[in-house]
């Protein structure tokens, strides 16, 4: 159940770092200052209010994910990282296993790429931006 929190996380947090550094700026958030860069942005945020919103969002997916941990944790049939949502993929068994293994490797490759992200930023200290080298 972990590794797939983490790593659907990390997925999109490797896009949302690419892509504030490449200029993109959640609605309301365009008063940070403009040259506020991925590495920058969570001090930013902390200082405007704006981190409320998002731990408001994260707190909400916890709480309604804590439900479907305590019914596996219940002995309940339900299998780690399954919430419901197979988009139609579930009516091919071999088609959904292929998916799923697909999910994990890229979970794994994102948390791996997300590390290595935020460790060559960090460096440079947020100077060099998107591509990070």
């Amino acid at each position: 159940e972990a590794e797939l929190k983490h790593g659907r996380v990390c997925m999109l947090a490797v896009v949302g770092y690419i892509v504030v550094d490449k200029g993109l700026r959640a609605p309301g958030a365009e008063k940070l200052v403009a040259a506020t860069s991925s590495f920058t942005a969570h001090d930013a945020a902390v200082q405007s209010g704006h981190m409320w919103a998002l731990l408001l969002a994260c707190g909400l997916f916890e709480i309604v994910g804590a439900g479907a941990i305590a019914s596996t944790l219940n002995g309940g049939d339900r299998k780690p990282g399954e919430f419901a949502l197979t988009g139609g993929f579930d009516r091919d068994a071999a088609k959904l296993e292929r998916f799923k293994l697909a999910e994990i490797k890229h979970s794994r490759l994102a948390m791996m790429a997300f590390s290595g992200l935020v460790t060559q930023d960090a460096l440079s200290h947020g100077a060099t931006g998107f591509p990070y080298f």
